[in-house]
């Protein structure tokens, strides 16, 4: 099937060609990447129940049952490929193409059809494989970069990255799903080892052009960076903000509709500090975000306060021996409804091959969610892992420990952090995440290509057996998965 997928990058490719011809002399430096995986999740559901339930509370873990079955496989792919424009020494064009949702789709998707199934005459053509020519050309980014004696500048969409990666996060790793990117322009301004990136961004226009409905951010980041001393840190400052008539974001948390949150003002400020000691190497990041969240509960607006803690720290033991210590809290939320307290962290931010890794929701319904739309929340982690690497080869064995900061107790208010939805607890819920072991390999084949695979067997927690019902419970069940990858940058 795979020349099938590679069908989708003839847009691209087509695209490429009109640029280098139009741009005559001037030169272009390709980059990007393409990569293939295969991966089997066994008991994906995460209890020992075989069937889904007849009525599911909107406490509950439950996830949706794939025809009767807990069991997954799937195919997918990432493509990207970034051309950097040199007009002349003061200004580049750079831009970020790909084909679907997530940098890439799913092998096997809507692109190649088995046949036809118009005026009825789709058995005929069952063996002909036919593309339809939707989930075209995805630009993500697009910008000029203008160099002058003071500063960088950035204008258009381009992406961002701060601290570790975990609210701000460009997806720079071959099999990040995501970017972040802003609409708007960024100046990159350095003076000695102070770093200042002052940004205006368009968020969202809404369904109008009309002032009342714009949602837009500014912000500033400020960075200390002293090589000789190998210390770093500095502070991000963002203040979004929502026009009244705002309806370009919506939510459901209480789960009887979606309402349009109105006006908003949100800011955040993420702390990040780095600390190399010889071998040893410390870094963390404390994003907090506070003000006002919006309409969260359909007519009543509500205040948002914050914090999350995430520490990551090595020791090289040798040239080819590192051993890390990781440890995170990630807020979540009780079930308020005066505030809003939950954090969801950027999805390119992973800490397990299974925990927090996969939107379980969407391996029974693709159509209305995303399998990598899955975030850090709501969890206090603890994270031991030891890495071996060689010329050709890395291994990695890791060991996660996590559990819920914020559970259901009956008789309250409480918060399903998977589907975003309030509902009242009739039964205590507890908050054994579980414990992981992780096995993670790749093969240097040459500096371009890597074959790589994992392995994660998760001892689930109680945490996802909940239901909300008394007399309807579930038992949690262990799960494995295991995955073969293959990509090549260029």
């Amino acid at each position: 099937m795979l020349h099938n997928k590679i069908s989708k990058t003839l847009k691209v490719s087509t695209l490429a060609a009109l640029v280098s011809s139009s741009a005559f002399a001037l030169p272009i430096d390709w980059h990007g990447a393409f990569g293939v995986d295969t991966t089997m999740i066994n008991t994906y559901t995460r209890i020992k129940s075989t069937s889904p339930s007849a009525t599911v509370d909107p406490g509950s873990q439950e996830v949706d049952f794939a025809n009767g079955s807990n069991k997954a496989s799937f195919q997918s792919y990432v493509f990207r490929l970034n051309p950097h424009l040199i007009v002349n020494d003061s200004a580049s064009f750079k831009a970020e193409f790909t084909s679907g949702y997530g940098r890439g789709g799913f092998m096997g998707d809507s692109q190649a059809h088995e046949g036809n199934s118009q005026n009825g005459f789709g058995n005929a053509l069952y063996v002909q494989n036919k593309s339809d020519g939707t989930n075209s050309l995805v630009i993500n980014k697009a910008y000029m970069e203008l160099y002058s004696d003071t500063a960088t500048y950035q204008i258009g969409r381009h992406s961002s990255e701060w601290g570790l990666g975990a609210l701000v996060n460009a997806g720079n790793d071959t099999w990040d799903r995501h970017t972040f990117t802003r609409d708007g322009i960024t100046a990159k301004i350095k003076v000695g080892s102070f770093n200042l990136e002052p940004y205006w961004a368009k968020i969202d226009t809404g369904d109008t052009f009309s002032k009342q409905t714009k949602v837009t951010e500014l912000g500033v980041g400020l960075v200390y960076d002293n090589i000789d001393r190998d210390i770093a840190f500095g502070i991000l400052y963002t203040m979004k903000k929502g026009r009244s008539q705002n309806t370009s974001t919506t939510t459901d948390t209480i789960g009887t509709g979606t309402y349009a949150l109105g006006e908003t003002d949100v800011k955040i400020t993420d702390i990040y500090f780095r600390k190399t000691l010889g071998d040893f190497s410390f870094e963390a990041e404390v994003p907090i975000i506070s003000g006002d969240l919006g309409k969260v509960y359909d007519a009543q607006s509500v205040k948002t306060n914050s914090k999350s803690f995430l520490f990551e720290t090595a020791y090289k033991l040798s040239d080819s021996w590192t051993l890390a210590f990781d440890f995170g809290s990630v807020a979540g939320h009780d079930g308020s409804d005066t505030s809003y307290n939950a954090m969801y962290l950027n999805p390119n931010y992973q800490i397990a091959n299974l925990l927090f890794r996969y939107n379980l929701n969407a391996i029974a319904d693709n159509n209305n969610n995303h399998l990598y739309d899955s975030y850090i929340s709501n969890a206090t982690y603890l994270k031991f892992a030891g890495e071996y690497k060689s010329d050709k080869w890395s291994w990695i064995v890791a060991a996660i420990w996590a559990k819920a900061n914020e559970t259901a107790k009956s008789g309250s208010s409480a918060y399903n952090h998977s589907t975003n939805k309030k509902f009242a607890a009739v039964d205590t819920q507890a908050d054994d995440l579980g414990v992981e072991i992780d096995l993670n390999f790749d093969y240097h084949w040459n500096n371009a290509v890597t074959i790589g695979g994992s392995l994660g067997y998760l001892f689930t927690g109680e945490y996802y057996a909940f239901t909300n019902d008394p007399t309807n419970k579930n038992e949690a069940d262990n799960t494995f998965a295991a995955q073969l990858r293959t990509s090549i940058e260029f």
